[in-house]
């Protein structure tokens, strides 16, 4: 398999930051360029959106919406700026939506052949109600997913 493109995806926790650093090292290995996505959740959006609706007279909403996705991008550049990987950079993507969805949808119209992801290492219960997006990812990419525990690097 010939690896050109790697993308990698971050909600900025702990959890994510072994994949990122994954990704920049087998990028690194591989001569692939990198795309790194951020999604932030439609509901994260909304809430945004209701709170300063209720406090028009102190923001505005599309001021609080805006300020979120400046400081993404400014997480985003820390994080490649950190890794010394801005030269593998393809692309900084920070998108609304679903988060599997997004996810797939973005390394399908980018042709990654490979997806990293990081997983919370939930189980049990706490797995059952909160979901795990990086199993939902593993289930719908059509391309290689490797999912990354909180304990690699």
């Amino acid at each position: 398999m010939d690896i050109r493109t790697v993308m990698v995806a971050t909600d900025f926790s702990e959890a994510s930051e072994p994949a990122v650093t994954l990704a920049f090292r087998l990028a690194r290995a591989l001569g692939a360029r990198v795309y790194i996505v951020h999604v932030v959740p439609q509901n994260d959006v909304q809430l945004m959106t209701a709170v300063s609706g209720q406090l028009q007279s102190y923001i505005k909403p599309e001021t609080l919406v805006e300020t979120y996705y400046a400081d993404a991008d400014k997480r985003l550049t820390e994080l490649v700026e950190h890794a010394q990987a801005s030269d593998l950079i393809e692309e900084r993507l920070i998108v609304t939506g679903d988060p599997v969805d997004e996810i797939v949808s973005w390394a399908t119209a980018k042709q990654a052949q490979i997806l990293i992801v990081g997983t919370h290492g939930r189980s049990g219960l706490e797995r059952f109600v909160l979901g795990s997006v990086a199993e939902r990812v593993l289930r719908q990419a059509q391309c290689a997913v490797l999912v990354v525990p909180v304990s690699t690097t």
